[in-house]
């Protein structure tokens, strides 16, 4: 019997989507067994936003921007760098 696997997946329009690559041959049945995780991104109004860059600027020191905006930006930016394949 071969060894379990964990694997973190999403789940979308009815279908379990696997994040990590599966070295697995196509059809190959699965017995799965899950947990659900709790959410990990949490919105922040503009003001919170706003709010938060206020009391984290003297440790940015600019590095991220000054305005929502800016700080917007750089993460979208940041963000889509971590979809990259490698």
């Amino acid at each position: 019997m071969a060894q379990p696997k964990k694997i973190k997946a999403t789940y979308k329009n009815g279908v379990i989507e696997p994040l990590d690559k599966l070295n697995l041959p196509e059809g190959q049945e699965l017995e799965l067994e899950f947990k659900v995780l709790p959410s990990a991104t949490t919105e922040l109004s503009k003001e919170e936003r706003k709010d938060l860059i206020q009391k984290m600027r003297g440790s940015m020191k600019g590095t991220w921007g000054s305005s929502v905006d800016e700080v917007d930006a750089y993460l979208t930016s940041e963000r889509k760098s971590w979809n990259r394949e490698f």
